[in-house]
């Protein structure tokens, strides 16, 4: 059973200097947050915060997916609000575990913290980041969300990019990368509802797009159909990276949405192994100029994924 917090319990204490700031950087055109209490967060601690949800009866003992805030968040209201989406009460299981129905219940929370939030904030990101070598601070199955009251760069760009499209009269640009991708060397995963691909421009060797064939900004409009099948197709592609990896695969997972009907919703996979054992990191070029480098095709890597998946039955 899937249960959503009421957002009622107190949160961290902060002194009113160490409050989370928004702050703007005039050279780059963008905002970050600064957040000094995060530096308090719980590290890999035995005494798993999520598990005692359910050993306390902060949630009810037959809860397998539920929302609750985020004990340490990287900004408060009015500015933004941070919660933690837990996949399962079971402290040992990760996404790629989940059978569809469960992976069904992550979407549905996706589906309603976007709903809670998006009528207050301006960008609601959700997303998980799964392996401590890229600042996974909790082994239990869980994910994040925050809603911000500013539009952070990447969707800024995004839309900007829509914007421009629609002057020219051109459509939405991710419709065509969608359908021609659904004819090209870098698809992986061709549903009825959903397409995988590699994008030629990947950073990371095996980056994966999922994009909504049907236009739609956001996941909470997705039917049953749809999102039963990104259900599906999720926990399958991050087996499918532990096979190239040979481990389990860090990653990222972020939702690109928003409330804008121009926009077009669509979930970007950053799984940072390169090859069996060895990651892809973003060295000086990239965090220093956003240059980035990728040692592979995206056709190659592509190739390698579908060859992975098949190994699985659907």
């Amino acid at each position: 059973m899937a249960d959503v917090d009421n957002g009622n319990e107190t949160r961290t204490k902060m002194a009113p200097n160490a409050e989370p700031r928004l702050i703007w950087d005039p050279f780059l055109g963008e905002y970050l947050a600064q957040a000094p209490t995060r530096m308090r967060r719980r590290e890999l601690t035995s005494a798993c915060p999520f598990c005692a949800d359910v050993s306390t009866g902060r949630v009810p003992p037959d809860t397998t997916a539920w929302i609750r805030p985020n004990d340490f968040p990287a900004l408060q209201p009015p500015l933004g609000d941070c919660y933690i989406l837990i996949y399962s009460a079971d402290h040992d299981r990760t996404f790629a575990d989940l059978t569809p129905p469960e992976a069904m219940q992550v979407v549905g929370l996706w589906q309603t913290i976007y709903e809670r939030l998006a009528p207050h904030y301006t960008t609601v990101m959700s997303w998980e980041t799964c392996g401590e070598v890229i600042g996974q601070t909790q082994r239990h199955p869980h994910g994040q969300t925050y809603g911000i009251s500013i539009l952070p760069d990447v969707l800024a760009r995004e839309m900007a990019l829509v914007e421009q499209r629609e002057t020219e009269g051109c459509g939405c640009p991710f419709c065509a990368e969608c359908e021609e991708e659904q004819r090209g060397s870098r698809q992986i995963l061709d549903g009825r509802y959903w397409l995988g691909f590699v994008p030629p421009y990947a950073r990371y060797p095996y980056q994966t797009r999922l994009t909504l064939r049907r236009h739609q900004s956001h996941v909470a409009g997705l039917t049953s159909a749809e999102a039963q099948e990104l259900a599906s197709f999720l926990p399958r592609l991050i087996r499918a990276y532990n096979r190239l990896y040979e481990d389990a695969m860090p990653y990222m997972l972020a939702l690109h949405q928003l409330a804008d009907p121009r926009f077009h919703f669509h979930i970007e996979l950053l799984p940072v192994g390169r090859a069996p054992g060895k990651l892809k990191f973003a060295a000086s070029t990239e965090s220093a100029w956003n240059f980035w480098l990728n040692d592979s095709f995206p056709e190659d890597k592509a190739a390698e994924l579908r060859d992975a998946l098949t190994e699985e039955i659907p």
